[in-house]
C-alpha cells in the first residue's frame, strides 16, 4: 500500500514548510546536520495531502507552482542538477474563498487553477444534520479511548434533535468540543435535551438573532405572528409555498427559515421533502 501523507500548511512557518514538503541537504541552514526527504520525495507513488492550502505564503505559492509544472523537486540547499522526479497525487483542502482570494490578490491565479482539476465541496455540517448521529458515534468511539470513559456514552433521542436543530458555525471541531465536554461532566452516562441546552448556553452557542415572524403568500394571506406557528388551515400547496418563502427570504438558511416560522430545522427540512412528494404523487395520480 502507498503512503497516505498530510501536511498542515498553516501550523508550519514558511522554511519549514519548505524542508517539510521539499527536503534539505546536509548544510542548506542551521540545524540541517543532515539529508532529510521531503513530502514529495517520500510519497512515492502515494498520496500527498496538503491541508489549510489557502494559508500558504506567495513565496511558497511560487515555488509549490513551479514544482506543479514540472513535476520535478529539489531539495532546499541543493544544486538545480539535484532535482527528481515525483509521481504521487496531491490533495489540497482548504476553508478560505480561493476563489475570492484570487480577484483580491492573496492567492496566485495559475497556482489556483492548476491544482483545481477536481473540486469537491464539503458542505457546512448544519448542511448535512442526517449525518449527525453518525458523527456523534464516530467521536464518540475516539473519545472512549483518549478519554479511558467508565461507560460509552449515550445520547437520548430528543438530544439528538438538539444538536440537529442547532446551526454549528464552527462545523466538526465545534460538534468534537460539545461531545467531549458532555462526556467529561455527564455522571450518569446518558445525555438528555436539557444537557446540550445548558452546555450550548453556557458556551454562549446558542444566541440566535430575531428574525421577522410575518410571510405574506402569493394568495395575500399573511402567516405567522409572534404565537406558534399553526398550518392546519392551509393547504399542501400553501404550506410548502410558505416553507420555501421563508427560506428564501434567509437567503436559503434552513436555520434562519426555521427560526422565522418558529420551528425545528429537521421540521422545516423534512416538511420541505414531505409536501414536495405529496404534491409531486397527486399529479402524477391525475395524469
Amino acid at each position: 500500500m502507498e503512503p497516505f501523507l498530510p501536511v498542515n500548511c498553516g501550523a508550519l512557518t514558511e522554511s519549514l514548510l519548505e524542508s517539510e514538503l521539499f527536503g534539505h541537504v546536509k548544510g542548506a541552514f542551521t540545524g540541517a546536520n543532515s539529508y532529510r526527504k521531503g513530502i514529495f520525495e517520500a510519497a512515492g507513488q502515494g498520496t500527498i495531502f496538503l491541508d489549510e492550502f489557502g494559508e500558504m505564503s506567495s513565496s511558497m505559492q511560487l515555488r509549490l507552482l513551479r514544482v506543479l509544472q514540472e513535476r520535478r523537486v529539489r531539495p532546499v540547499g541543493s544544486e538545480e542538477s539535484k532535482e527528481m522526479k515525483f509521481h504521487a497525487r496531491l490533495i489540497v483542502a482548504t476553508n478560505r474563498n480561493l476563489r475570492r482570494d484570487v480577484s483580491e490578490g492573496r492567492f496566485r491565479q495559475d497556482l489556483f487553477y492548476r491544482v483545481n482539476v477536481f473540486p469537491i465541496h464539503s458542505p457546512a455540517l448544519r448542511d448535512r444534520m442526517e449525518d449527525l448521529p453518525l458523527l456523534v458515534c464516530a467521536i464518540l468511539k475516539k473519545l472512549e479511548s483518549n478519554l479511558a470513559l467508565p461507560s460509552a456514552l449515550r445520547f437520548h433521542e430528543e438530544a439528538l434533535r438538539v444538536l440537529q436543530d442547532y446551526n454549528w458555525p464552527g462545523n466538526i471541531r465545534e460538534l468534537e468540543n460539545v461531545i467531549e465536554r458532555l462526556a467529561i461532566l455527564t455522571e450518569n452516562g446518558l445525555v438528555t435535551a436539557a444537557d446540550i441546552n445548558s452546555d450550548l448556553k453556557l458556551n454562549g452557542s446558542n444566541d440566535q438573532d430575531d428574525e421577522p415572524r410575518e410571510i405574506i403568500l402569493s394568495k395575500g394571506l399573511k402567516c405567522l405572528t409572534d404565537g406558534p406557528l399553526n398550518v392546519r388551515h392551509l393547504s399542501r400547496r400553501d404550506e410548502l409555498e410558505l416553507y420555501l418563502r421563508a427560506l428564501t427570504q434567509a437567503d436559503g438558511d434552513l436555520t434562519k427559515a426555521s427560526r422565522r416560522l418558529g420551528i425545528k430545522r429537521t421540521t422545516l427540512h423534512m416538511g420541505i421533502k414531505r409536501l414536495q412528494l405529496q404534491i409531486e404523487s397527486q399529479r402524477s395520480t391525475r395524469a
